[in-house]
């Protein structure tokens, strides 16, 4: 068996993703035409439909983004275990799963209920000027509850994926009784030929749901660390495992909306969005995990420091969005060249959600993963 290490390239794969996924709402609120690929919503129509048509949405692929996070997530639920063959890790991962999540969620859902209520959700107000109303102009457009804000946060989004005070945390259900089920799988036959009989059930089974990223992103790391014969003989094929990575990130890139792709690459294949973002993440991660190259890109310094802020920051990004993103918008709209303020918005927004998960991550999300910690060595004698 070979020692869990960290891995700083995978945690930098979760920063891109995190910045996609930034990107994507950030372009759903002032530049919606690049997802809807509709000429009515187009504020710069060849470039606009330029990225939203090619491989370049990539740069703006949230949804994949999400599905990285998921199979990433499921990789780690397994990773101890098949590489130190630490059955406790399971059970412990389990545990502290929750402990890790809640408090930064609750913190968020807290501040979001402030904003909500001293009015400084502008997001309509925004979005009726930019033309994207459709996309972002009715979130949190509702009188808030402080009770109805806490209840969301410490179980409606872990048990009914309830996000009607953070719209990102539709998520977090997954997340949690996915691990919750790649635990189980793994417990009962982890270590029996049989997992890869009960991975293509689970497969089958979930493939409409995004229960499919954790169990393929388990499957991943299973494959990668407890290889068949036949599959280490394709590894050390280093070409072979470039075009694997160029193949998940072609994937990757498929235009979210599904719809008016004729003429274009995307055109060829049945729009099945979802699927292929599952496997395109599945195939990227393998890949990476056999090439130098990419491990070392993605495992820069700068890449190290943000995923420490990663979390935090996805769960405050869309706050910011709809509060100072929208009021800035909103304040300088006839007084700005539209493109010029979106860039000025985009880079204070990105500066402003930066800054806030900073103290998140200090002062809430570390202790939260302290008791975690504390909490899997009582109950489970790690």
């Amino acid at each position: 068996m070979k020692q869990a290490q960290k891995l700083d390239f995978i945690n930098g794969l979760k920063v891109l993703s995190c910045l996609t996924i930034f990107n994507f709402h950030f372009i759903n609120f002032y530049y919606c035409g690049l997802y809807s690929l509709l000429p009515a919503d187009y504020h710069v129509p060849a470039v606009e439909a330029l990225i939203g048509k090619t491989p370049l949405c990539l740069l703006i692929a949230g949804k994949f983004g999400v599905r990285i996070f998921l199979t990433v997530s499921g990789f780690f639920v397994g990773y101890r275990f098949f590489t130190t063959g630490d059955k406790s890790s399971l059970s412990s991962g389990v545990v502290k799963k929750y402990f890790r999540l809640v408090f930064p969620i609750l913190t968020a859902n807290i501040a979001i209920y402030v904003c909500m209520k001293l009015g400084l959700y502008l997001n309509a107000e925004a979005a009726a000027l930019a033309g994207s109303q459709i996309f972002v102009g009715n979130y949190n457009q509702f009188a808030p509850n402080l009770a109805g804000a806490v209840k969301e946060a410490v179980w409606g989004c872990f048990v009914t994926g309830e996000n009607h005070y953070n719209g990102p945390l539709w998520f977090i259900y997954y997340e949690f009784f996915g691990t919750l089920l790649v635990a189980a799988i793994l417990s009962l036959v982890g270590n029996s030929k049989a997992r890869y009989i009960v991975y293509v059930v689970a497969c089958v089974l979930f493939i409409r749901s995004d229960f499919l990223a954790i169990i393929c992103g388990a499957a991943v790391c299973d494959l990668a660390y407890r290889p068949p014969v036949w599959l280490k003989k394709m590894m050390e094929q280093k070409w072979l495992m470039r075009l694997l990575l160029l193949f998940g990130v072609f994937l990757g890139s498929f235009p979210s909306i599904g719809e008016r792709l004729e003429g274009t690459i995307y055109g060829l294949v049945p729009p099945k969005i979802m699927f292929y973002y599952v496997i395109g993440a599945s195939c990227v991660i393998f890949a990476v995990l056999q090439l130098k190259g990419p491990q070392k890109v993605l495992g820069a310094k700068w890449l190290t420091w943000l995923n420490t802020y990663s979390y935090g920051f996805y769960l405050v990004h869309f706050m910011v969005l709809c509060t100072f993103s929208s009021g800035l918008f909103v304040a300088l709209y006839e007084h700005v060249n539209y493109h010029v303020l979106a860039l000025i918005n985009y880079l204070l927004s990105f500066a402003l959600t930066l800054l806030i998960s900073v103290p998140i991550q200090k002062f809430v999300e570390k202790p939260g993963m302290k008791l975690a910690n504390d909490f899997a060595a009582k109950f489970c004698n790690e």
